[in-house]
């Protein structure tokens, strides 16, 4: 489905270590504390942003393994401001893998708590391939001298134009994340990896999201008072909010459904609160 917008504004965590969390996202990344108390953390891309990640704190370990989110990809203006980020992450010593996926270039590392963060910048959507419907997106390594021969200063925090790119998940269940994301948000499967994986995006982007079984198709749902992802919130037009209000009515996860928000379970137990513009 085409919409004329779909943007995702914000994801929340719940964090079990303060102090590595602030160490890991503000002393490394750089990202900027906008707003917190002894409850939570508000991180913007920049100062006077508004934040995009909350991290809800004295959360518990996880008991038992749960479906979640595989990783959040931030998305790079460009090759240039992730090559200063990748020099400063290998300087650190923060262990880093990367992946040449055709239409992006990508770095993946983890947090301290072990959650998922992708780092990465998308190459030019005219070179894009599809064929029925379906990108071509592969998995090469990543020239990594190439990449840092690009960088252009060092990394004194994240540039203008940053956003969340995507969110990939770890579900239990492939037919019923299916049924979520191209059933009721009326996505195109555009990568069909089943039955291990599955792509999903508006727009035409190589992706908004994807749902894998990869290491959690045996897990419980989301226990979300346990460490991990809480909510995340999109933004959309009013056009396609409109559709998504009605079609939310036959969803067995609605929570709630007013005039300019809805919120619904998603797949894997967290909280997806839609909002228009």
């Amino acid at each position: 489905m085409e919409t004329t917008r779909y943007d995702i504004q914000h994801l929340t965590m719940r964090v079990v270590d303060e102090e590595r969390t602030r160490v890991f996202y503000e002393k490394v990344l750089g990202l900027v504390d906008v707003s917190s108390d002894d409850k939570h953390i508000g991180y913007a891309f920049r100062k006077g942003e508004a934040p995009f990640l909350t991290m809800l704190l004295n959360g518990k370990a996880q008991s038992v393994a749960q479906t979640g989110l595989y990783h959040v990809a931030l998305l790079f203006p460009n090759a240039a401001e992730l090559a200063s980020l990748l020099y400063r992450l290998l300087t650190l010593q923060i262990p880093v893998g990367a992946g040449d996926h055709t239409v992006s270039e990508a770095l993946y590392i983890n947090d301290f708590e072990g959650n998922g963060i992708e780092l990465y910048h998308d190459r030019d959507p005219k070179g894009w391939q599809w064929t029925d419907g379906q990108v071509t997106m592969g998995t090469s390594e990543v020239d990594a001298d190439a990449l840092l021969s690009k960088k252009e200063h060092e990394w004194t925090g994240f540039p203008v134009g940053m956003k969340i790119g995507h969110l990939h998940f770890m579900g239990n269940n492939l037919d019923v994340a299916d049924h979520f994301f191209l059933d009721f948000l009326q996505m195109d499967l555009v990568t069909d990896m089943r039955p291990s994986a599955s792509f999903y995006s508006n727009n035409h982007y190589h992706h908004h999201h994807a749902v894998n079984l990869w290491q959690s198709q045996h897990s419980e749902l989301r226990h979300l008072n346990e460490a991990g992802i809480f909510s995340w919130q999109v933004i959309v037009d009013k056009k396609y909010f409109s559709l998504l209000a009605t079609r939310s009515n036959n969803m067995p996860g609605l929570r709630e459904n007013t005039n300019d928000q809805i919120n619904i379970i998603d797949p894997m137990g967290s909280l997806l609160t839609i909002i228009h513009d």
